[in-house]
């Protein structure tokens, strides 16, 4: 069984991750502006709040190690 990240190096992965969709938001609104827009930017929505949800989460799981 391979352990377990820390809280701490998941809400990093989580947060990078985060900032790389809505990085990504821009080229896709610019380069592809003409495709499905409303797909990509629904798409781009849901990895951004599901990475921010998990850096949440991984927030206070950091919290609930240090009670520990």
């Amino acid at each position: 069984m391979t352990p377990r990240p820390s809280a701490h190096v998941m809400a990093r992965v989580h947060l990078t991750l985060t900032l790389t969709w809505a990085l990504l938001a821009i080229p896709t609104l610019l380069w592809w502006r003409n495709s499905i827009l409303w797909v990509a930017f629904m798409s781009l929505y849901a990895n951004v709040a599901a990475h921010w949800s998990a850096f949440q989460g991984t927030r206070a799981e950091r919290e609930a190690e240090k009670d520990a």
